[in-house]
């Protein structure tokens, strides 16, 4: 990379000189395309955007959001029961 070049944002002119290497920087974090025109845009990984459409799908219903919440609730509190998946 040029020196100069703040990883985690690049400006699109700066993009498509060092498309490798930002692809491979959007496999650790999300960086951000910055363009004149203001129309910026996020690359992020294949698999950080699968999560985030799961995470997304997981918190649509609010029954699933009120369990999930209840349940990071109870493991913040120590209420955790250990089970061995050899067991199920």
């Amino acid at each position: 990379m040029e020196p100069g070049i703040i990883m985690g944002a690049i400006a699109y002119t700066q993009f498509r000189r060092h498309l490798a290497e930002v692809f491979d920087q959007a496999e650790h974090e999300p960086v951000t395309v910055t363009r004149a025109d203001g129309k910026n845009f996020v690359l992020i990984s294949e698999d950080e955007w699968a999560a985030r459409l799961e995470t997304e799908h997981l918190l649509s219903s609010a029954a699933n959001r009120e369990h999930l919440e209840a349940s990071l609730k109870q493991a913040a509190e120590g209420k955790t029961v250990k089970v061995r998946l050899d067991d199920l």
